[in-house]
């Protein structure tokens, strides 16, 4: 889906995206040592949780509907919004 000439990106999945970058620098480029951290453990897990993230919002599509009304006099405004959700198979 494109808005005025930018590319959506979902938030479920730009979230995703984040978390690997952070979890990359974590397993790959701090080379710290701590006695009750593991950076590469820590930067596994977030890449993991990103890849997660990433497919959930692949999986499960929202659609928001809006639909309004309105007469010609102003008076009667109706206003209907459905949420619909679906996973795809």
């Amino acid at each position: 889906m494109l808005q005025r000439g930018r590319a959506w990106v979902p938030p479920d999945m730009a979230a995703g995206i984040v978390l690997i970058i952070i979890g990359a620098v974590f397993a790959f480029a701090i080379t710290a040592e701590s006695s009750w951290l593991n950076t590469d453990a820590l930067g596994l897990i977030l890449m993991v949780g990103g890849a997660l993230f990433i497919w959930r919002s692949q999986v499960k599509k929202r659609e928001v509907v809006t639909r309004e009304t309105e007469t010609v006099d102003g008076v009667a405004q109706t206003e209907q919004t459905t949420v619909v959700e679906r996973r795809l198979e």
